[in-house]
């Protein structure tokens, strides 16, 4: 049984909530993206970037007034290597993280962020005032699972990621990896470099909870992995992989490729540094033979055809975040994005929208569409490793059919709207 309900606050909408600098008393630095990750029974962390370099602290309270301090310890960098080298790095790129250890399990806390600048005594915090921001921990720590009447031991595997900078060659120093699994509660975070060489990251997927049932998540193959690379000064990247086949207990192994040989609807999360879709397709440009996409208010269908016969009829000349895309793939692959956080919602025109969704999570669907839920007939997706189109028609005189139940970063819908609305 739950202790208590948890606070309905989704951390995928409190990120882009807050993509919009925040400073107080008028000085520096300023903070943005603050987000809640690596969430257990007894500890959880906090995330955000700051404009400059700086050092980051955190208050936790026992109410959202913040009138009662709890007793934790809270440690500002993490790194489990005692590498004090990735600390600074992190720090000089404003890539700030404090971990909260010491807490009960089930419980609801309430935290602010300081973040105070390198080279000034100027203090930022966030929020600036009461009620202060909640985070309530899992329930109970599990390694089994029921097969049969049997209880048998479960482990996920450990994801190494190299990770670089825009040059795609300079390892990227003082990054923290940021992994988002369908069906986690929260994401998970690991520095570059912390317990392995640079430029690579480990991601343990045994520290996933359930959403759900607040409990270890024992994940299967094919689950959307999406990983954001938080760079801070040095920007941004993402890529969204697939969790890849569990063998033996906790393996490391790199993720599985995201696209699939044949057609892929995608999106991306973040805009491209630069748009033009030669650049942006650069990283696997020898995998990929075409590229469609669909404006509604033209009704109009854009095209990159890599192959086509007639390539003055190509007139897809860029890319940009939250537009979804056909991929004709010949090779699987994953597409890495060099990018920053959009503001704004997406735009969605009355029939027929080939759109990205918003969150770097998975969310489930009607959280997802409650807001434009009395504009929407139905949305559609293609899994391409299944062959199967997954719907939601609201409409439909079948509801039993409706199978689509989650919205995922790196997937592209068709939602069909009766009114102009942002989603």
């Amino acid at each position: 049984m739950r202790v208590k309900r948890r606070p309905r606050i989704r951390w995928f909408s409190l990120f882009f909530l807050l993509v919009l600098p925040v400073a107080a008393y008028g000085g520096v630095p300023e903070v943005s993206h603050v987000m809640v990750t690596d969430v257990t029974t007894t500890s959880f962390s906090v995330i955000w970037a700051a404009n400059e370099a700086s050092t980051a602290g955190l208050e936790v309270y026992a109410d959202e007034n913040g009138s009662s301090l709890v007793d934790a310890l809270i440690t500002p960098h993490p790194i489990e290597s005692g590498d004090d080298t990735i600390k600074t790095a992190a720090e000089n790129n404003g890539v700030m993280k404090v971990r909260v250890t010491g807490l009960a399990p089930d419980t609801t806390y309430y935290f602010k962020t300081s973040t105070t600048s390198k080279s000034s005594t100027d203090t930022t915090y966030n929020p600036s005032a009461a009620p202060f921001t909640p985070v309530t921990t899992e329930s109970e720590t599990v390694r089994t699972y029921e097969s049969g009447g049997d209880i048998l031991p479960f482990s996920n595997d450990l994801i190494i990621e190299a990770c670089y900078l825009n040059d795609g060659t300079t390892p990227a120093e003082g990054t923290l990896v940021l992994a988002t699994v369908a069906g986690g509660s929260h994401p998970i975070t690991a520095f570059v470099g912390d317990g392995v060489d640079s430029p690579y990251a480990i991601i343990d997927l045994n520290n996933v909870f359930s959403r759900d049932t607040y409990e270890n998540l024992d994940l299967s193959q094919g689950l959307n992995l999406t990983l954001l690379n938080f760079r801070g000064l040095a920007g941004n990247s993402i890529v969204t992989h697939v969790v890849p086949l569990d063998e033996l207990l906790s393996e490391v192994k790199p993720a599985e490729f995201g696209l699939k040989p044949s057609w892929n609807m995608i999106s991306v999360q973040l805009e491209p540094g630069v748009t033009d879709i030669e650049t942006v397709l650069s990283p696997i440009m020898d995998k990929v033979s075409a590229v469609w996409a669909y404006d509604t208010s033209a009704d109009y269908w854009f095209r990159y055809d890599k192959n086509s016969p007639f390539p003055w009829l190509n007139d897809l000349e860029d890319m940009h975040c939250f537009v979804g895309y056909w991929f004709l793939m010949d090779n699987e692959a994953s597409l890495p994005v060099n990018g920053t956080f959009a503001p704004g919602p997406v735009h969605l025109h009355v029939g027929w929208n080939l759109v990205g969704y918003r969150s770097i999570e998975t969310v489930d669907l009607m959280d997802a569409v409650g807001l434009i839920l009395d504009k929407l007939n139905s949305i559609w997706t293609y899994d391409t490793t299944e062959d199967k189109w997954l719907r939601y028609d609201k409409i439909s005189p079948f509801p039993w059919l409706n199978d689509l139940e989650q919205i995922e970063p790196g997937k592209a819908y068709w939602v069909h709207v009766t009114e102009e609305c942002d989603w």
